[in-house]
């Protein structure tokens, strides 16, 4: 029964630390400011500088479409280039011409 009481205690003091926790975090996410001090809305500003072709206004669920499909992109050129090199490879026996 010893180690018992030990245990709820325990536990009970690890709920009233993440309740804390989660009531801070909370708080800040009704202020709209993250830790660094840097608002969510500017942090939607400058994705939306790292997006193309971003034209005007967007919500922020669309901004996130766009992103990932921005992402993709990318990744796609970055495969595609590395099977052309992977293709063509890099001949250093050649004299170059």
């Amino acid at each position: 029964m010893g180690s018992r009481s030990k245990l709820s205690s325990g536990s009970l003091s690890m709920r009233r630390i993440r309740r804390s926790t989660t009531h801070k975090k909370a708080c800040k996410s009704q202020n709209l400011v993250d830790v660094d001090g840097s608002s969510v809305s500017e942090k939607l500003e400058a994705l939306k500088q790292l997006i193309p072709a971003n034209n005007g206004e967007i919500k922020a669920d669309q901004l996130f479409k766009e992103t990932a499909d921005y992402i993709v992109l990318l990744r796609t050129q970055v495969f595609v280039l590395q099977k052309l090199v992977d293709f063509y490879g890099s001949n250093t026996d050649q004299n170059p011409v």
